[in-house]
């Protein structure tokens, strides 16, 4: 496993990091891939060639209509060719780009809207009714086309634009169409690019970062390239190959993460409306892709697949997972029935932040050792540090994982005080991000996410970590999901409290809990074992990110508190 490590680190010390944005990247790696396809989409082929045909075509559209360097445009779309050429014309010309979420109700988009004011709204037209309100009263252009733009099914686009029509998301005003934009000014030759100046706002997306405050992440898009780069010595894949473009790239670094490494690779991203896990296998098998990535749900979901057959994965060669972290016995089950589809790979998984340009650090399924998130990508620098004085910490000590490199953010937008809250600087004066995640280094080189900092509390004398509860209760069948929080002890300073969804609501609970007493005891000791349990028929609350809601929790606990309903498990 060393050698693996020192494979790449060793190689990309005689690399230099790219200049540049995003589209200067792109068109750098494409040029002799120009016949290659770059993108698929139902029935249709997209070479290289064309890709930057009509990246050009909506470069000069989008100029002609206003939009210049430092303009702030925020937009809404799908997987879709459209999408990909309006993401990199906007790349081209130096615009702010705002990922505003399609899965955003009317309160969250306005919410999102008035933090970053953007001048432009482009969407895809269905998500027009949900931004239609605040884009008229701050004044806000909406620009809009069909995810369908591209399908070659005229009965499927009528009755969809019937429909938009009806529900009055429709602006059928030319100023307004995207495709009208673009096939007016494709033409238009007086347009400036400009240069992009490392250190600026290219992008602004949303997280909740390590406080759970939601807010915004100015990124440098210059900057995704180099963690672009940093996957040539990771992932495996080569050009010509096919990768599932399933990840939503609007709005989640993660996602275009992927696309922009799919593009860069020069490999042929298979774009699919259907991202959702039900839909993961079937789109595997169709697109015929050599590689995927997805969160823990797309992989277990496909596990369970009743038509998962043998060999229909065999162009499966690089099966990848992030989002949370998954659950033991889950992961085993989803291997083996990648293994009895034909895929031969483990699936991989590592450790990524918005923050960061998502990727800090990669565990290559059959290469790195399970269980843990692998070792830093190249040109990342990472270290365990302690929690209150940052000074670093031995091997095989849990401690703060500190990260830096060129894809760290700039800063929490217009937010100066979780900005300050999440940088650390050493006593060279070298700036960290604080990810709050406890980790450790093991003498291999290799990391192990054991928690993170701000859940973590003390109980008795033993310091506990949420999180390694919760992997270790995943591992019984009967639970789906759990989140620990803690509650108040005037003995033990806090208790942990279980909030347990249960994939069988009516199942024995006295079994089961005996199963998680000697399992946690076993593993984690006395002090891990639950103050109190609350058992749960549905799925926990989730954040606006999709992971789970430790502080939705807390709110329980604190109504149990003040209703007095607290029911305690044991005592010591």
């Amino acid at each position: 496993m060393e050698k693996f490590y020192d494979y790449y680190t060793k190689e990309m010390k005689e690399d230099t990091l790219p200049v540049g944005n995003e589209y200067d990247f792109l068109l750098e790696r494409n040029k002799n891939h120009m016949n290659d396809i770059a993108l698929s989409f139902d029935t249709k082929r997209i070479s290289y060639e064309e890709l930057h045909e009509r990246i050009d075509e909506f470069t000069r559209a989008l100029y002609k209509r206003g939009i210049r360097k430092g303009t702030r445009v925020g937009v809404v779309v799908v997987n879709t060719p459209e999408s990909v050429y309006l993401l990199y014309a906007l790349k081209k010309l130096e615009a702010q780009v705002i990922g505003l979420s399609p899965l955003n109700n009317e309160y969250k988009m306005q919410r999102d809207i008035e933090m970053t004011k953007p001048e432009f709204i482009i969407s895809v037209d269905m998500m027009y009714g949900n931004f239609k309100k605040p884009a008229r009263s701050l004044n806000i252009t909406p620009i809009l086309y069909s995810p369908l733009e591209s399908l070659d099914k005229n009965g499927l686009k009528f009755l969809y634009n019937a429909k938009q029509f009806m529900t009055g998301n429709k602006i059928l005003k030319k100023g307004n169409n995207l495709m009208s934009i673009v096939n007016d000014g494709k033409d238009y030759i007086d347009v400036e690019y400009p240069e992009h100046i490392s250190g600026t706002t290219t992008d602004i997306m949303f997280t909740g970062g390590s406080s759970g405050t939601h807010k915004g992440v100015d990124l440098d898009g210059g900057a995704l390239n180099s963690v672009v780069k940093a996957l040539d010595y990771v992932l495996i894949l080569e050009p010509g190959m096919v990768h599932l473009g399933n990840i939503p790239f609007g709005h989640m670094c993660f996602g275009r993460l992927v696309l922009h490494y799919a593009l860069c690779k020069n490999l042929e991203y298979a774009l699919t409306l259907k991202a959702m896990p039900k839909d993961f296998y079937s789109e595997l098998v169709r697109t015929h892709a050599n590689g995927a990535m997805g969160g823990p749900v797309h992989w277990e979901i496909l596990a369970q697949d009743p038509n998962l057959k043998p060999w229909t994965l065999e162009n499966l060669i690089q099966p990848l997972s992030g989002g949370e972290m998954f659950k033991p016995q889950k992961l085993k089950e989803a291997n083996k029935a990648l293994e009895y589809a034909g895929c031969t790979t483990p699936i991989g998984n590592g450790l990524g932040l918005t923050e960061m340009w998502a990727p800090t650090h990669v565990c290559m399924g059959g290469k790195n050792t399970p269980g843990t998130i692998g070792y830093p990508i190249p040109f990342v620098n990472s270290k365990i540090a302690d929690p209150k004085t940052f000074e670093d910490l031995p091997l095989e000590t849990p401690g703060v994982l500190l990260v830096n490199g060129p894809g760290m953010m700039l800063r929490y937008h217009e937010n100066e005080t979780e900005t300050n809250a999440v940088f650390v600087y050493d006593e060279n004066g070298v700036k960290w991000y604080n990810t709050k995640d406890v980790a450790v280094k093991h003498a291999n080189g290799e990391y192990e996410f054991v928690g993170r900092v701000k859940r973590n509390f003390v109980s008795g004398v033993d310091n506990i970590y949420p999180e390694q509860i919760e992997q270790i209760l995943l591992q019984i069948p009967e639970i789906r999901e759990v989140i620990v929080t803690s509650i108040a002890d005037d003995k033990e300073q806090f208790l942990p409290s279980y909030h347990v969804s249960l994939n069988d609501f009516n199942c024995d609970r006295k079994t089961l809990e005996n199963k998680m007493f000697v399992l946690i005891q076993k593993t984690l000791g006395t002090s891990a074992l639950p103050g109190y349990i609350e058992y749960y028929e549905q799925a926990l609350p989730r954040t606006d990110n999709g992971k789970l809601d430790p502080k939705a929790m807390e709110v329980k606990d604190k109504e149990r508190i003040e209703n007095n309903n607290l029911v305690r498990t044991r005592v010591r």
